[in-house]
């Protein structure tokens, strides 16, 4: 009931379904006019289908978490469910059913065109199990930056200091090479950015890190909801 509460004021929202809209739009055109070599295309499949959609997930777990506060109906939900970690639980979740449904839309579109330029060779359908694995870590990506944005807009709850906490957190961590692609902002660019380096590996546990810390630390604050 909580997740389809949550799913519904995502439908029903003035910017959000627009803006999920453009996520998968704004791909069109370079889907369509790009032109690589299948080796490109096959590595670039993740990039495309998860590093605009991860961050843009990210985004709207902020705006979903943070909504509440700021339209003052924060009270009113923990009036009808008072144990208000399941809220955060179901906006995690839908935020990244969402966020994964998008990547596949996304990753299904940019292997078929590949597929109709290159080949089935050349977009490695003859190997489903590579094709499986490359999937599964753009969704345990943008998974983990669906539970990042949900925590950290319930920690802070406000989405304009969510958002220049991420940005700035970003910047910090570009500037210095043993936080580079291993924080909260930028371990989304190494895993899905840099498919070939060995950064992969570490950024990708790096990203579910950063989402299970954001999200633990938001189930225990919430927990001061009612003494507040």
């Amino acid at each position: 009931m909580l997740a389809r509460t949550e799913a519904f004021r995502i439908a029903s929202g003035r910017w959000q379904p627009i803006a999920l809209l453009a996520a998968v739009v704004v791909q069109i055109p370079p889907m369509l006019w790009a032109s690589q070599d299948a080796v490109i295309a096959y590595n670039g499949l993740r990039a495309r289908s998860g590093l605009s959609t991860a961050y843009a997930t990210m985004a709207l777990g902020i705006i979903v978490a943070t909504q509440g506060y700021r339209y003052r109906t924060a009270d009113l939900t923990f009036l009808v469910v008072p144990h208000r970690h399941r809220v955060v639980v179901a906006q995690a979740l839908v935020v990244g059913a969402v966020g994964v449904a998008l990547s596949a839309v996304l990753f299904a579109g940019w292997l078929a065109v590949g597929v109709l330029r290159h080949g089935a060779a050349g977009m490695r359908l003859d190997q489903p199990g590579r094709l499986l694995v490359a999937y599964a870590v753009v969704a345990l990506t943008v998974a983990a930056a669906a539970a990042l944005g949900v925590g950290l807009g319930t920690i802070l709850r406000g989405s304009g200091v969510a958002l220049l906490t991420l940005i700035g957190a970003g910047a910090f961590e570009l500037a210095f090479d043993g936080a580079r692609f291993h924080g909260p902002a930028t371990a989304v660019l190494g895993v899905l950015a840099w498919p070939t380096s060995e950064l992969e590996g570490t950024s990708l546990v790096a990203a579910v890190g950063w989402g299970g810390l954001a999200l633990g630390g938001a189930l225990l604050a919430v927990r001061r909801d009612l003494a507040t």
